[in-house]
């Protein structure tokens, strides 16, 4: 009888441990972790208190490129300072199942306003002839709103029109679908429509790009992080 028990209770575990494989292999989500904390330093980012990315510098991306596949559903996040356990972000963030995501450090850990911000990407293909782009404004020294022209190079925006006005800190623009070409990308105050960020984009039919705007030390000018999304 003992050893019906023992083959019983063997069957049971494996049987538990079937299911959870074939549920961890079909229900997950994809991540990509931007460090975007200036004071921050390198950061290790551990889900569910495993590590997955070590050493992340600011302004850096991981993976390179691609995702991190992860299992769906709320997930806790920890940002530690490289080769520690000391948390300077520990939250739980919520995956949707086949979703994709840009999680990024944000804020400052001098005045504690360092937090995960998690934003939901769309990879769908652009259509044919088209690009998509967006702007996540994360530079947490920039202007707290952002107006951004993409247009012609050379175009003179003085009394344009923005392709996406009044952008928030911390928010996520929607993505836009332009005909394939080469683009000016000029974010301004919103407030004085003094210029913060200019730069030109080469981009061909079939691309999705997300910029990521960051601070550069100094003064509230900003870069943009370059996100190859598609092709």
């Amino acid at each position: 009888m003992l050893r019906a028990l023992k083959i019983s209770s063997f069957i049971l575990a494996l049987a538990a441990l079937t299911t959870f494989a074939t549920n961890c292999g079909t229900d997950h989500a994809k991540v990509r972790v931007i460090n975007a904390s200036p004071d921050a330093g390198g950061v290790d980012v551990a889900v569910d208190g495993k590590t997955v990315i070590t050493g992340l510098p600011f302004g850096g991306l991981s993976p390179a490129s691609g995702y991190l596949t992860v299992a769906a559903g709320n997930r806790r996040v920890e940002f530690r300072d490289t080769g520690t356990t000391t948390d300077q972000i520990n939250s739980i963030v919520g995956l949707a199942s086949k979703k994709d995501y840009t999680l990024l450090a944000v804020g400052k850990v001098v005045d504690k306003t360092i937090a995960a911000l998690l934003k939901t990407d769309d990879n769908s293909a652009p259509p044919s002839g088209n690009i998509k782009l967006r702007v996540i404004h994360a530079a947490v020294d920039g202007p707290p709103h952002i107006d951004i022209f993409i247009v012609a190079p050379g175009t003179n925006i003085t009394n344009a029109t923005p392709t996406i006005a009044a952008l928030a800190y911390q928010q996520a623009s929607d993505y836009q679908n332009l005909p394939a070409g080469t683009y000016e990308v000029i974010m301004t105050n919103t407030v004085d429509q003094s210029i913060k960020f200019d730069q030109t984009y080469p981009l061909t039919a079939g691309q999705i790009r997300t910029l990521v705007t960051l601070d550069i030390g100094g003064g509230d000018m900003m870069s943009a992080l370059e996100l190859s999304d598609l092709n």
